[in-house]
């Protein structure tokens, strides 16, 4: 995909949801066409790496709020120092071994934020150091499974089945049997009561449908009792990240990623431990 801006491109991955784009400078402001572009293979593709950024957190924030209005995370208290709209996800320390940054975030797979009752469609994701091996590859990718597609690949009858049901999304819910790494207060989960949302939920923009639930965020589903609820939260959730639907991307410093919350869902792999370094600054916009 291009316009008439000089070497701007958009070049989509060979799985179901991804692309790139060049030739544009994310610092200032996108001429109306090539946002119009961005946008449009947003809608297209629902995760846009855009290659080779120098960003401060005025920029990011400014980009963010084109998009829409900007949510601060329920894990606030890693954001950075004067901007609570963004989010320190990163796991660099200080001298005495305290984290100084959200290091967990992302570590199981979810799509962003689904336990609120008016769920962001956007997360942005920005690079500032990446993990590398002993050779310079990086470390640490992010894969992402287009429920979407997952819906699409549904029979008949599940579809049927699945038509007018509301799954019950928790803010601290637990996969079964695994604990999660990340460490709650109650008064986390007193702001974040429990929201029921389409179990084939239609995307707020496009309309269309994907699968949006996931064991480990969903409790249970209204009128089904909790063992025929809970193992069709699992068939589906299994469904949505087998491998055919997959892209996984590989990080670089200066990349912005952007994903549609409501038809993907992600996972960030951690296979790097400090001191290899990893360091990234997030927005989240309804």
């Amino acid at each position: 995909m291009t316009t008439g801006s000089p070497g701007f491109e958009i070049r989509p991955s060979s799985a179901p949801v991804g692309a790139e784009v060049f030739g544009v400078d994310l610092s200032a402001l996108l001429p109306d066409e090539v946002f119009e572009a961005c946008e449009a293979a947003f809608d297209r593709y629902s995760v846009l790496c855009f290659r080779g950024q120098s960003l401060t957190p005025d920029a990011l924030l400014a980009f963010s709020r084109r998009l829409g209005e900007i949510k601060v995370n329920a894990f606030h208290q890693h954001a950075l120092e004067g901007f609570p709209e963004v989010l320190k996800v990163s796991n660099l320390q200080d001298g005495e071994g305290r984290a100084l940054g959200y290091a967990d975030a992302g570590s199981h797979w979810h799509t962003d934020m689904s336990y609120t009752a008016a769920p962001p469609r956007r997360t942005l994701l920005y690079a500032l150091e990446v993990p590398q091996d002993e050779s310079g590859e990086p470390l640490g990718p992010t894969l992402f499974a287009s429920a979407a597609a997952a819906y699409d690949a549904l029979d008949k009858e599940t579809r049927a089945r699945i038509e007018n049901l509301q799954a019950v999304h928790r803010f601290a819910a637990k996969e079964r049997g695994v604990k999660k790494p990340v460490a709650v207060t109650r008064a986390q989960i007193e702001e974040n009561p429990d929201a029921r949302h389409p179990v084939a939920r239609p995307h707020p923009k496009t309309g269309r449908k994907a699968l949006y639930v996931r064991k480990g965020e969903c409790i249970g589903i209204d009128g089904m009792e909790e063992g025929e609820a809970l193992a069709l939260i699992d068939r589906l959730s299994d469904l949505i990240v087998e491998e055919r639907f997959i892209y996984r991307h590989r990080w670089a410093i200066g990349d912005l990623l952007m994903w549609d919350n409501p038809a993907v869902q992600h996972i960030a792999i951690r296979d790097y431990e400090w001191p290899q370094r990893r360091s990234m600054w997030r927005t989240t916009v309804r």
